[in-house]
């Protein structure tokens, strides 16, 4: 077999199995689709060449001058969906390729054709390829027409564009028998290496750059080169014997697939040591990170430490950190897969193509459905990867964090294993630590600022009794007088007294310490001292809707001083139902009240706003500040003419049975 027909059996053999293994990983894509097409139709056409000079019969002749020329209709087709907008001109050339090949393909199959003039039509025929071709190069290149599928820059692909060139110029050589028969088996080999260098170009996952192609290209190459090896062994039978020959090939395809996974890591792995080496992820970064989080006092200053970090961990990646608060409602299909990776031996980050891998793999509607959900909330936050940081004081791992990643990387790539991503989730569940921390801190100067006001409050309010005692004093003796505006001044007096009262609450920092409540306990004991003074104007209902004990972190009087704030908002809203409800985080307080507007939600937890006559402004302010002195988070709904239901989740200990 000399060296053409052996170039054109690696071809052939590469062709089918890139086409095969492309249409694998992307079966739903148009474009890997058409890609598969190509090489199915290189495979067949190089795979007949080599049948017909070896075995000599018409029926292989004809299958490859048939496929020949019907190579060019699909390279123009597929040229034009990958680098170019279709117009005119490449619809154009589309036609006439498919009316030539039709017209060759039926001379070809019944004889019609002969001659020296025939031949040569038909073996110049893929020319129609180097016109489309040019004519999309030069769009792009020289007229600036954006390409269909933007996967590198100008510059980087003219190479792709002379890579072309050069295949399809080296390919068309044996058609020149002036030009002898190394240089069209030099490009069976160059055409080789390009359908390799295109298949990772179709794949769904991001490519960064030049390198990372380049890398994962290698890999493949030095792979083919191992099964070409494999095949190189069966030569003395294809040239004794082909049906010897087809059984050994599919006794070494098979065990070539057997092998595969095993061999590609082991290529993988040889390609890191070779061309990345000090590149990876090393422990001095990690530790460099590490080392920084406890100086760290502010949110602003963590959030610049992991985009600084990223940059180096993933050049060119853009990160944005997003916290997680307690009533943040994440997507379902995204809390499953963070509950079921957090309870299994596989790293709990979302990675776009491990997921898009796992959907594309699975066979249950119910599990595509959630990994679909997932890649649409990766689509909604315009992300890549998602680390989450959990909260490491809780039995079931909760997300306080996330880490969000942009970043045009591929887990396949040489630079950017898997191994990577689980170094950087280690090193990222520090950060909890060092957001504990800065709540710690920023709770502290909130506390320093509170007392610093309080004792201004202080002050402010000795200098407003004492003129309002007097005026007071002053009404009283002459209380007696017809005068009705006598009791404007005593009513407007006990108005001010009240707005300094809770001025000062407000102002004062909570001296109290927390401690460990019986949530149901001291919500039925609050209740029952306030439907005294409150039972009289609305029914107050008391409903424990958990059977166990809820235990919390909290202060009696402050739940007490909570419940009575929002008891008076729910009677001055005309309610005469309020319903006091127990939870598994904490409680809530229903009413059917006027209700609120959707700007007065906006604005209820402002300090002095109100929308009462009699009101100070101050009962959710002083709502909101108690509870988060107990760590806990309050959130309000209404609906205007339906009433309003205040949620208080609070630090949950432990529920006991």
């Amino acid at each position: 077999m000399n060296l053409l027909k052996q170039t054109s059996l690696i071809l052939g053999l590469a062709s089918l199995s890139i086409g095969v293994w492309t249409l694998y990983r992307n079966w739903k894509q148009k474009l890997a689709i058409l890609f598969t097409v190509l090489c199915l139709f290189i495979s067949i056409w190089a795979l007949s060449f080599v049948s017909y000079a070896t075995l000599v019969g018409r029926l292989s002749k004809d299958i490859h001058w048939i496929f020949h020329v019907w190579l060019v209709p699909v390279g123009v087709t597929i040229l034009s969906k990958i680098l170019s907008r279709e117009d005119g001109v490449s619809k154009s050339l589309r036609w006439i390729s498919v009316f030539g090949a039709l017209i060759l393909s039926v001379m070809i199959s019944f004889s019609l054709g002969s001659g020296d003039v025939f031949w040569n039509i038909v073996s110049f025929w893929p020319v129609f390829v180097v016109f489309e071709f040019m004519y999309v190069m030069a769009k792009d290149l020289f007229l600036g027409v954006p390409v269909s599928v933007d996967f590198f820059s100008p510059t980087k692909r003219i190479g792709l564009y002379f890579g072309l060139v050069v295949s399809l110029i080296t390919c068309s050589f044996d058609h020149i028998p002036q030009l002898g028969f190394t240089i069209p088996a030099l490009g069976n080999l160059l055409l080789t290496i390009y359908l390799i260098f295109i298949s990772q170009l179709v794949s769904p996952q991001k490519i960064l750059s030049i390198q990372a192609l380049t890398t994962r290209f290698f890999a493949t190459v030095i792979l083919s080169l191992v099964i070409t090896g494999f095949f190189a062994l069966l030569y003395q039978y294809m040239s004794e014997s082909f049906p010897l020959f087809f059984l050994n090939s599919f006794l070494l395809t098979f065990a070539v697939l057997i092998l595969w996974n095993p061999l590609i890591s082991f290529f993988r792995f040889l390609g890191r040591k070779l061309l990345v080496g000090k590149n990876q992820l090393g422990e001095l970064q990690l530790n460099k990170f590490l080392t920084s989080l406890p100086f760290i006092t502010s949110k602003n200053e963590l959030e610049e430490l992991i985009q600084k970090s990223f940059l180096i961990w993933i050049p060119n990646s853009k990160t944005k950190v997003l916290e997680l608060e307690r009533t943040t409602k994440l997507p379902e299909a995204v809390e499953k897969y963070l509950y079921r990776n957090s309870n299994s031996s596989l790293i709990p980050i979302i990675h776009r193509e491990l997921i898009q891998m796992e959907k594309d793999q699975v066979v249950t509607s119910e599990l595509q459905k959630n990994l679909e959900g997932i890649l649409n909330y990766l689509d909604l936050m315009e992300v890549d990867v998602i680390f989450p940081i959990y909260s490491s004081d809780l039995k079931h791992p909760i997300p306080i964090m996330f880490v969000m990643l942009s970043a045009a990387v591929s887990i396949d790539d040489w630079h950017e294993d898997y191994s990577l991503y689980s170094k950087i989730f280690k090193a990222l569940q520090e950060v909890e630590k060092t957001s504990v921390k800065i709540s710690q801190i920023d709770y502290a100067r909130e506390r320093d600022r509170l007392i610093l006001l309080g004792e201004m409050a202080a002050g402010l309010a000795h200098e407003v009794r004492n003129p309002l005692g007097a005026i007071q004093g002053a009404t009283n003796l002459i209380a007696s007088s017809s005068d009705p505006w006598v009791k404007v001044i005593q009513d407007e007096v006990q108005r001010l007294n009240r707005l300094v009262n809770q001025f000062l609450e407000f102002a004062n920092a909570p001296g109290d310490q927390l401690e460990e409540l019986n949530l149901g306990e001291c919500l039925e004991r609050s209740i029952q001292n306030l439907s005294t003074f409150y039972g009289k104007q609305a029914e107050i209902k008391f409903e424990a809707h958990s059977l166990k004990p809820i235990m919390v972190l909290g202060v009696a009087d402050h739940i007490q001083q909570i419940l009575m704030n929002l008891i008076q908002n729910a009677l001055k809203a005309q309610a005469k139902l309020i319903e006091v409800g127990l939870e598994d985080s904490g409680f809530y307080i229903k009413d059917n009240g006027v209700g609120m507007t959707e700007d007065v939600k906006k604005k209820v937890f402002q300090p002095f706003f109100t929308t009462f006559e009699t009101g100070t402004g101050l009962g959710l302010s002083i709502c909101e500040r108690l509870v988060k002195f107990s760590q806990g988070e309050i959130s309000l709904e209404s609906t205007e003419g339906e009433g309003t239901s205040v949620k208080i989740k609070l630090c949950v200990i432990k529920s006991s049975s």
